[in-house]
Order: structure tokens, then sequence, then C-alpha cells
């Protein structure tokens, strides 16, 4: 069981120098590596793709409940810290390579259950959060620590100051669940901010867009200009005219001075078809 004082020991052990550009903010907490590892509900048949495992006191709890652990981390010298705090398990497989760049073959082949948990470091939240939802093919639930802030808009509710083009896009591929609230007191070194663990568990939409690609697209213009109404930014987008649009919305029976964060998933499904139509 690790801690603040066990890991600065390993830390000055190793010699090893946290690397700020990879966000390294080491868990420290044994109730909520527990808790994560409790949630997670992985067991002896559940493989675990744990991203960016760090000095490993999460990926330890993952190991007593699993089947086993591929872990990818992107940073070499803090790989034999993590062997050394995890010597005890024979069910863990370290992948030193950018999770980002990786061949994703090799999960997406594997013939079982697999869910994916993460420390998320801010600056490569959504770009993990986008494979986990697009290209990991294989694993249908993650389990993701991120900053607070992203949480909040992840999980977002329509008609809230947080809910945004990412909240609908994340929202639409995946069942998104708060679980818990982590204090930045919580790591090591401590951050400036706190963090929240999320739950993502994809679904099959039974009402989609005709054109997944302009859905999204539609989406993302809706929030170009955040106090802009839907009229404007999606005129600009589109290059439509505004009575165009006007009418488009009141036959969608959608409020012609609506603002992006007033529409529900399926209002933007129902309005990319509708444009698409026009193109």
């Amino acid at each position: 069981m690790q801690n603040k004082s066990s890991i600065a020991k390993s830390i000055e052990k190793h010699n090893f120098k946290i690397k700020k550009y990879y966000g390294q903010n080491f868990l420290t907490d044994h109730f909520i590596t527990s808790k994560i590892a409790e949630i997670s509900f992985a067991n002896k048949d559940t493989t675990v793709l744990e991203i960016g495992p760090g000095t490993g006191a999460l990926t330890e709890e993952l190991l007593k409940v699993s089947k086993r652990v591929i872990a990818y981390e992107i940073d070499k010298e803090v790989v034999p810290i993590l062997k050394e705090n995890t010597k005890e398990y024979d069910n863990l497989e370290v992948i030193v390579e950018d999770i980002l760049k990786a061949d994703l073959s090799k999960i997406n082949n594997l013939d079982e259950n697999i869910i994916c948990i993460a420390n998320l470091p801010y600056y490569i939240t959504s770009p993990i959060i986008d494979l986990f939802l697009k290209k990991m093919t294989n694993v249908k639930k993650a389990i993701f620590m991120m900053q607070k802030e992203v949480g909040d808009r992840i999980s977002a509710n329509i008609n809230t100051k947080d809910y945004n083009s990412f909240s609908i896009l994340v929202q639409y591929f995946a069942r998104c669940k708060k679980i818990l609230n982590v204090p930045r007191t919580c790591f090591t070194p401590e951050p400036n901010v706190d963090s929240v663990v999320i739950e993502l568990e994809k679904y099959k939409r039974d009402f989609k867009p005709k054109n997944e690609e302009f859905f999204i697209k539609v989406v993302e213009s809706s929030f170009k200009e955040r106090r802009k109404m839907l009229v404007n930014n999606l005129s600009n987008a589109f290059k439509l005219s505004k009575d165009t649009l006007r009418n488009i919305l009141n036959e969608l029976e959608i409020n012609e001075d609506a603002r992006g964060e007033t529409l529900s998933i399926d209002d933007y499904i129902r309005l990319s078809d509708k444009l698409e139509e026009l193109k």
C-alpha cells in the first residue's frame, strides 16, 4: 500500500525526476485507489487496461481484483518504481509507449471483458476520452479520474453552464456518471485543482444521425461562440441565411432564439439531419 511517504522514498531511491510535461501527479490515497478498484467491478475474468500507472498505487489495487492489468506508461524512467511496487504480482504487463500512438489491435483483438482505467493529466484528457469512445472498439467501459472542471463538463445536464459540445459528444457515445470527488491533497506533487472520477459506459443508441461526422460538426459549430444564439453560430458555420435557419428551428419545434446549451442530443440529431438535406 503506497502513501506520500513511501512514494517519496521510492522517488528518492531511484533518483526519479517528476515531469510536469507529462502531468505527473501520483495518487497517494489508499481509500481512493481501493474505491476505484471496487467501483470498476473488475474480477478474475476482467482485463484492466490502465493508462499512465505511474508509481503503481492504483495498479496494485487493480492487480488484486482483476485477471490481469495491461499498463501503458509513456515515461520509461518511472517503470522501475512501478515494477518494484508491484513485484509480488505476476499479472501485470507493462508497455512503455504513448497510448495515443499505440497499435490498439492488441487490445481490440482480445476476446475478454476489458475495462479502461486511468488518472488523466489535463493536457491529454480529451484525446484519451476520444480514443476510448472511437478507437477502443473492444472496451465498453472506462473509469477516468480527471480535473474536476472537465468532469463537470462531461457529465453536465442540458441548460446548465457546464453543458457544451464536449458534454454532448461524450454523452452521445456513452452513459456518463460522476462517481467520486478527489481532493488535490490525495496527490503528490499536489496539483492546483481538485479531481473527479467519472464512469463512461458505451451503449447502442437507437436514434442516430444520418451522418455522424456532420452531426459532430453541427454540435461543435453551435457552441463556437457560446453567447451567440444558435441561428448566428450556424449561419456563420454553414453559410445559410438566418431566415432559413429560423424556419428549420420552427419546423423542429425549437425556439428560434435558442442557444446551444438549450438543445438535447436528440434535438441536435434532428437538426443535423435537416441541415444535411440542404447540402
